[in-house]
């Protein structure tokens, strides 16, 4: 931060990841240079490697973060090196951290082991306290345990869950389950962008490859049956339909989604019969299994959010949630496939009435009269008047930034022949429809490109759409918003699940991490937030629609239908210009390369070192030379022969560990070595 400035954002993550490996290795390098090389500036050695490595990795943004972790461990390293009084800092400085670290984990909400490093830091720590108290305490006795005692127990405790409720050990077999199925989600999310586990995340996800999981998620309880039952129209037997669910993070309850739906039924005079063929009021319980997120993950349209606190007020919670944690939901069930309201859509009523938007009061009787709900439990007075006064809707999701001229053109082609916003949506959700869904894809021409921003969600967009042409919601999603926004249409991404109940009634139902999704919702004017399905391996509302009713105008169907047959083809994908290489591959390289670059160093050193002796022996006198092979003499020996050789201090007794036909020489030398130093002029 102090080299990239305040306003830099990091991942801290990767950052906090790379930094300890990074430390890890120019520890090791130092000891290694160490036993080749007896100096005190042996750690400056390992600024050859590191500075090396900075140039490698800041040529690509996409590691510019560990270029800078880079020389932060080696300059740590070196002033560690040098620190007097080492062994002292380590001593009481870990007792120090301890203070700190309870500190802020008591007053600040941090390290409770909601993220692997947070784990992996405290696990450090209590290594290190408890292998200084074992010195302070028995430090002066032998057969204390050594150090490598104390990283096996760190080890160990990795395994062990970190949670704020004491461990239940009662059940210790559920116990160390959770503890794997914790320790291999929290992995997933240590990772990296270029492959990970599918699973709730943020939108800081860059489309990269990604892998299926079964791992749990939500647990979701209902009253309210699984599926709808229907009466086919061809047959006349009775037929199931399954509910489909979308559950939406960080949203908690759109207020302003809620005032613009009712604004448009009353503007196309829909009665409470008339809303029960395509709206109801439903009722849900989510509980978070193994989950890193402090979003409220509720289903959209979310009116009333509550948990173990009271009113949920927000979509997002100032503390990460915790397995376990529990919220009860009343939200506004739609059916966005009904063909009735597939015609209101698109004919909506609201330019056509003169009128002023409904008072607190007339909404409130209005909702009441609906869904037998009341509005003062959604919002009040004051947030009603803010929503309907809301202006800011196209300049918030209107930002086009990033969005190429070949994208613009295709979005005016889809489009063409539409002449109402929600039938421009429907062309441009089947046009996308027609690409291959895959998991193994890749992200934008940039690597560091995400969903967080409209830039990042353009060139994932246009590499999807005009090169790769396969990806999965995250590319459907990236590209459906983009494209709508470039024809002045706004739209925006959501992120959380899309779950299909099963036919059989449950006492509860498993939301798995294979079931995270994101889909763009489209704003239309004089109707509100419309949810659409581009991803080609869903199904789109249509297909899943009550059957509650089938009558549609005609004349409406035959121009969608005309619509769909004049839609381009998909276009030939370019040959794909890969901005950056595959990163996996070049990551090896530059590994690879400062490896070399260290055996060579070391080759250097070695080399360096027995050329310096070899200058010092020559320019020695033939006193000193003698002193010389006598220091060689006997280290060689040592080394060769002597592994339980005990030095009395007597060159005769090393005469003895060398082979008989050099014991002759050896005494010569060890003779002319005593006159030197005992004998006269």
């Amino acid at each position: 931060m102090l080299a990239k400035g305040d306003s830099y954002d990091i991942n801290r993550g990767s950052f906090v990841l790379a930094f300890i490996l990074l430390f890890f290795l120019y520890a090791v390098l130092e000891f290694i240079f160490h036993g080749i090389v007896e100096n005190k500036a042996v750690p400056l050695f390992s600024l050859i490697p590191a500075v090396l490595m900075f140039f490698l990795l800041k040529v690509n943004d996409k590691w510019s973060n560990i270029a800078i972790a880079v020389i932060i461990a080696v300059a740590v390293r070196i002033i560690f090196d040098y620190m007097p009084i080492r062994d002292k800092v380590i001593l009481f400085g870990s007792i120090i951290l301890d203070g700190v670290a309870l500190y802020l984990r008591m007053y600040w909400t941090s390290f409770w082991g909601d993220k692997l490093l947070d784990k992996l830091l405290f696990i450090a720590l209590a290594v290190l306290t408890l292998s200084a108290i074992q010195q302070i305490i028995w430090g002066r006795k032998e057969g204390e345990f050594p150090f490598h005692y104390f990283l096996l127990l760190g080890c160990f405790l990795l395994f062990i869950p970190m949670n704020r409720d004491p461990i239940d050990w009662s059940r210790i077999e559920g116990v160390f389950g959770n503890a794997a199925d914790a320790t291999a989600y929290y992995l997933c999310s240590v990772i990296g962008d270029s492959e990970y586990t599918v699973g709730y995340g943020s939108f800081n996800a860059t489309g990269g490859r990604i892998s299926n999981s079964d791992k749990l998620q939500l647990v979701l309880e209902s009253v309210e049956r699984p599926y709808f039952v229907y009466t086919d129209s061809e047959t006349g037997k009775k037929m199931k339909m399954r509910r489909v669910l979308y559950l939406a993070g960080g949203k908690g309850v759109d207020g302003k989604a809620l005032v613009d739906w009712l604004q448009f039924l009353k503007d196309n005079g829909i009665n409470k019969e008339a809303a029960e063929v395509f709206s109801q009021i439903s009722k849900l319980d989510v509980e978070y299994v193994y989950l890193d997120t402090a979003d409220e993950i509720a289903p959209a349209g979310a009116l009333v959010l509550t948990n173990q606190d009271g009113s949920i007020e927000k979509g997002r919670s100032d503390d990460r949630h915790r397995k376990g944690y529990k919220l009860k939901a009343k939200y506004l069930d739609i059916d966005y496939g009904s063909p009735v309201l597939v015609e209101l859509f698109q004919n909506p009523k609201g330019e056509l009435v003169d009128r002023e938007p409904m008072s607190y009061q007339e909404a409130s009787e209005y909702f009441l009269n609906l869904y037998n709900q009341a509005l003062s439990d959604v919002m009040t007075a004051s947030e009603y008047d803010e929503y309907v006064n809301q202006t800011d809707i196209y300049q918030t999701y209107g930002d086009t930034d990033g969005v190429t001229d070949r994208m613009e053109k295709l979005a005016s082609e889809i489009t063409a022949k539409a002449d109402n916003d929600y039938l421009r949506a429907k062309l441009i959700e089947i046009y996308l429809r027609q690409y291959t869904y895959s998991t193994k894809a890749v992200g934008g021409h940039n690597p560091d490109s995400d969903m967080s921003t409209p830039k990042g969600m353009a060139d994932i967009a246009d590499r999807f759409l005009f090169e790769t042409e396969s990806g999965y919601c995250v590319h459907y999603t990236s590209s459906m918003v983009m494209l709508l926004r470039s024809i002045g249409i706004p739209a925006r991404p959501v992120i959380g699940y899309r779950y299909n109940f099963p036919f059989e009634i449950q006492e509860n139902y498993v939301v798995e991490a294979n079931c995270a999704h994101v889909w763009p919702e489209v704003y239309i004017q004089n109707v509100g937030w419309i949810p659409f399905e581009p991803t080609s391996a869903y199904s789109t509302a249509a297909e899943y629609n009550w059957h509650r009713s089938e009558t549609i105008d005609p004349e409406t169907e035959s121009e969608i239908q005309l619509e769909m047959r004049d839609l381009p083809v998909i276009p030939e994908a370019d040959e794909v210009q890969e901005t950056y290489q595959n990163e996996g591959l070049q990551l090896l390289k530059i590994v690879g390369i400062v490896i070399l670059s260290i055996i060579l160093l070391i080759l250097i050193i070695l080399g360096v070192a027995a050329l310096t002796r070899r200058i010092i022996y020559r320019l020695a006198s033939p006193e000193k030379k003698i002193k010389m092979d006598v220091a060689m003499t006997k280290a060689t020996l040592i080394k060769k022969y002597g592994n339980d050789f005990n030095d009395r201090g007597l060159l005769s007794d090393y005469v003895k560990l060398a082979p008989e036909e050099e014991q002759e020489d050896i005494k010569k030398l060890f003779e002319a070595y005593y006159k030197i130093v005992y004998g006269s002029n």
